[in-house]
């Protein structure tokens, strides 16, 4: 896991350099916008190459209808990572009503009954355990808002990597609780002065491990070095684009 010391040492020049550039650090933040709706829904299976991805973020979708599925997922994407932007402006904090707008801007194109509404069924998740029936769902999600309120003294970090698994492994929605689960991180993350990551498909199999290995031990380590790793990256990378 990348050490803290790190990841402020690189967080003061990335932001030293946005400062000094912020017409270039507005451009990287688009650039690094767009890579986090690719990998986010590659993760999910969708099929879409990055520059159908980076047309549909510029410029939406012109077909419109349900069988548009990865299209429309990806348009209300690239709206909810907007829409966690504007929160972090507004100092807005997490709650349940908002995770269930993300998941209604997700799902634009689906139907009133499904977008932004828990699920209705029992359903099995391979790395996720213990996930509450449909009539605690509510219960579960406010006990998580709480605790994560109540880590005041806890490892930044940490804190978001252990809200992560405990939101997927409560699994709310019926579907796009994953998207819905990384819009939550860079929530987070940008509430606590850092830029947004993109979780790659690349890292897909360390990523449900590190799931695994928290149900069957508790060790939240593995998530943590799946967010700092890509924090690393996301701010070496911009760094040497602003250094340009």
């Amino acid at each position: 896991m990348a050490k803290h010391n790190e990841l402020f040492g690189l967080l003061g020049e990335y932001l030293v350099l946005c400062h000094q550039n912020p017409t270039k650090a507005k451009e990287l933040a688009q650039e690094n916008q767009f890579d986090f709706v690719y990998e986010c829904n590659a993760i999910e299976r969708c099929s879409l190459s990055y520059d159908q991805v980076k047309e549909i973020c510029e410029n939406g979708v012109a077909n419109t209808s349900k069988d548009n599925r990865e299209e429309l997922e990806t348009a209300g994407l690239y709206d909810a990572s907007n829409y966690i932007k504007k929160m972090v402006d507004d100092d807005v904090n997490i709650s349940e009503p908002i995770v269930k707008e993300l998941h209604s801007i997700l799902y634009v194109g689906a139907s009133a009954d499904f977008r932004g509404q828990y699920r209705s069924d029992f359903i099995t998740i391979p790395h996720a355990q213990n996930l509450p029936p449909v009539r605690h769902i509510s219960y579960f999600m406010n006990k998580l808002f709480d605790e994560y309120r109540e880590m005041n003294n806890m490892d930044v970090i940490e804190k978001i990597a252990l809200f992560h698994i405990k939101f997927e492994n409560i699994h709310p929605f019926q579907d796009g609780n994953g998207q819905v689960g990384r819009l939550i991180i860079n929530y987070q993350l940008m509430k606590a002065g850092y830029p947004p990551i993109a979780i790659k498909n690349e890292v897909k199999k360390q990523y449900i491990k590190a799931f695994e290995k928290y149900n069957r031990e508790l060790d939240v380590v593995p998530m943590m070095e799946i967010i700092s790793d890509a924090l690393v990256e996301t701010l070496e990378k911009q760094i040497a684009e602003l250094k340009k």
